[in-house]
C-alpha cells in the first residue's frame, strides 16, 4: 500500500521537531557539532527553524563560535532579514564589530531588507570601533542615522535609544540631544545616553545638570557620572556620588566599582579603598578579575603591599594584568626578588609577558642594582618574546645605567635608539649628571634637552646644580641669568623608577 505525501512527510517533520528543540536547549559547540552532523545526514541541514537556532547559539552565545557561525551563514543558499540580523548581532558582540558593515552591504546588495533589529545591532556595532578608521567610511554616524531614517525606523524607540549612545560614546552631545528631542517617549536608557554624552564630551558640569533633572536614574546613569568624575580626578565627587547610589537603592556594576577604587587609588585614601573592599566581598563581586586587578593596584600605590599580596593570592583566576599589578607593586616597593619569583609562576602558569611586563622587571633591577642584569632582560626582550622596546623601556635602562654611573653607556644609548627619544630619557639622563657631578656630560645633555623643550626651566636648574657642585661658580650664575632672559619655568619630573 502506497503511504500519502502528508503520512510520509510526519516522521521527517517529527525529527525536525525534535532537532530543533534540542537545538533550543544547546550548551555546547561540541553539542551542536553533533546537531548538525544529524541534520547533514537527514537531509535537515537547510530546515529553517534548526538552522537559525543553530546559527544563534554559534553567533550569540558565549559558548558559540563566531568562525563556526559564519560557515554556516555561508552555506545558507538565500539567507533571510533574521538570518542577517543574528550573525551581524554576533560580530557586534565581537572583537571586530565592523565586518558587521560588510555584513549589511551584503544584504543590501541581495536585496534583503533590514529591520529595526538589524540598526540595533549595526548602531551597536558602531559604538563599539572607537577609531574611527577602523570602520569602513561607507557608513560613518551620520550615514547610519540617515539611513535608520531613509528606512522609516525613526519611530522606534530602542533605535533612537542606540543612536544616542553611538553619539554618547562619540562624545557629540549636541548630536545626542537632536536625536533625543526627535525621540517619543524618551526613557532612562534616553536621558543616560545624554548623561554618557556630556561625560564623553568632557562636559561634567552639564552632565551633572542632566543627571539631576533624570525623572529616573539606573545603573548606566550613575556610573556614567561615577566613572566621569574619577576619570577627570574629581576622586571625592565620585566616592560621594557612589555612596548616594548605594543609599540609593542602585546596585552597581563592575565599571562603577573599578572607577570607585581608582577614585581611591588617586587619593591615596586607602581606608575608603578598604570599605569598597569590603563592599565587594559583602555584595558578591569578589571573584571578578578586573576589581581585584583594581585593588592590587589601589593597595600597592597606598603603600599597603601586604594587602595587594593577599588579594593577590585569594584570586581563583588571575589574567595578564593580575600578574602585571603584582610585578610593579613588587618592583616599585623594592622588593626585587618577589618581581623576579613571579615573574617565575607566570611563565609556569602558561601567561605569555608583555611590555608592561618587562618594565616592571626592569624597575626591580634598577632598585636592586642589577645593571648587567637589567640589560640583558632587555636585550632578550624583543629576541625571545617579540616584544619591541618603548620609550618608556629605553628610559627605564637609561635611568638604570645613569644611577649606576655608567653615563657614557646611557648616552650612547639614547643617541642610537631606534625610536625618537623624548625629553624625559634626556632628563632621566641629566638626573644622573646631577648626582655623579659629570659637567662634561651635563652641558651635552642640556644641549639636547633645550632642542626639544627651551621653555622648561628644570634643566637650567640641574644643570646649574652640578656647576654649583663642581665649584664653577661663574658658569652656575650664568645658566641662573640665561633661564630668567628666556621666561623659562620649572616643571616636575625625570625618572620611571621611585626613589
Amino acid at each position: 500500500m502506497q503511504l500519502s505525501v502528508q503520512q510520509q512527510c510526519k516522521p521527517i517533520l517529527a525529527l525536525a521537531s525534535i532537532l530543533a528543540s534540542i537545538a533550543e536547549n544547546c550548551q555546547s559547540m561540541n553539542h551542536l557539532k553533533q546537531i548538525h552532523a544529524h541534520s547533514l545526514l537527514t537531509d535537515l541541514h537547510n530546515h529553517s527553524v534548526i538552522l537559525g537556532k543553530m546559527l544563534r547559539f554559534a553567533a550569540v552565545s558565549p559558548s558559540g563560535d563566531l568562525p563556526y557561525a559564519q560557515r554556516l551563514f555561508d552555506q545558507m543558499p538565500q539567507p533571510n532579514t533574521f538570518f542577517y540580523n543574528t550573525i551581524i548581532r554576533g560580530y557586534a558582540k565581537s572583537s571586530s564589530p565592523s565586518y558587521c558593515v560588510n555584513l549589511f552591504n551584503q544584504m543590501r546588495q541581495n536585496h534583503v531588507d533590514p529591520d529595526e533589529f538589524t540598526f540595533n545591532f549595526l548602531i551597536k556595532a558602531r559604538s563599539r570601533v572607537h577609531k574611527v578608521h577602523n570602520f569602513p567610511s561607507t557608513l560613518e554616524c551620520d550615514e547610519i542615522h540617515g539611513a535608520v531614517f531613509k528606512y522609516g525606523f525613526c519611530s522606534h524607540l530602542f533605535v533612537q535609544n542606540a543612536l544616542i549612545n553611538l553619539y554618547a560614546v562619540k562624545g557629540s552631545p549636541a548630536a545626542a540631544w537632536r536625536v533625543f528631542n526627535e525621540t517619543v517617549g524618551v526613557d532612562v536608557v534616553s536621558w543616560s545616553g545624554l548623561v554618557l554624552a556630556h561625560v564623553r564630551g568632557g562636559e561634567l558640569e552639564l552632565a551633572r545638570q542632566v543627571f539631576d533633572d533624570m525623572p529616573e536614574k539606573d545603573v548606566v546613569s550613575w556610573t556614567a557620572m561615577v566613572s566621569g568624575y574619577s576619570k577627570a580626578n574629581c576622586s571625592r565627587e565620585a566616592l560621594e556620588l557612589f555612596w548616594e547610589m548605594s543609599d540609593a537603592g542602585i546596585r552597581p556594576d563592575e565599571v562603577t566599582i573599578v572607577s570607585v577604587i581608582s577614585a581611591c587609588t588617586n587619593l591615596g585614601d586607602v581606608e575608603t579603598g578598604m570599605n569598597v573592599h569590603s563592599y565587594i566581598n559583602e555584595n558578591g563581586f569578589g571573584w571578578m578579575v578586573s576589581l581585584c586587578n583594581a585593588l592590587i593596584n589601589m593597595y600597592a600605590k597606598c603603600g599597603c603591599v601586604d594587602r595587594a599580596w593577599r588579594v593577590f593570592n585569594n584570586m581563583k583566576r588571575k589574567s595578564l594584568i593580575t600578574w602585571n599589578s603584582m610585578i610593579s607593586a613588587c618592583a616599585n616597593h623594592g622588593y626585587a626578588e618577589d618581581a623576579f619569583e613571579l615573574f617565575s609562576c607566570m611563565l609556569n602558569s602558561g601567561i605569555a609577558p608583555d611590555g608592561i611586563t618587562f618594565l616592571a622587571l626592569l624597575i626591580a633591577y634598577t632598585h636592586k642594582g642589577l645593571v648587567d642584569e637589567g640589560y640583558r632582560l632587555f636585550q632578550i626582550m624583543e629576541r625571545d618574546y617579540g616584544i619591541e622596546a618603548s620609550i618608556e623601556h629605553y628610559g627605564c635602562i637609561v635611568d638604570m645605567l645613569g644611577r649606576a654611573g655608567r653615563l657614557e653607556e646611557a648616552y650612547e644609548l639614547i643617541v642610537t635608539m631606534p625610536i625618537p627619544s623624548n625629553d624625559i630619557v634626556w632628563g632621566a639622563l641629566l638626573a644622573a649628571c646631577r648626582i655623579y657631578g659629570d659637567v662634561n656630560m651635563g652641558e651635552r645633555v642640556v644641549k639636547k634637552l633645550l632642542e626639544l623643550k627651551p621653555d622648561e626651566g628644570g634643566y637650567y636648574i640641574l644643570l646649574r646644580d652640578i656647576y654649583v657642585a663642581s665649584g664653577r661658580t661663574a658658569e652656575a650664575n650664568h645658566i641662573r641669568q640665561a633661564m630668567q632672559e628666556s621666561g623659562a619655568m620649572k616643571n616636575p619630573g625625570y625618572s620611571w623608577v621611585g626613589a
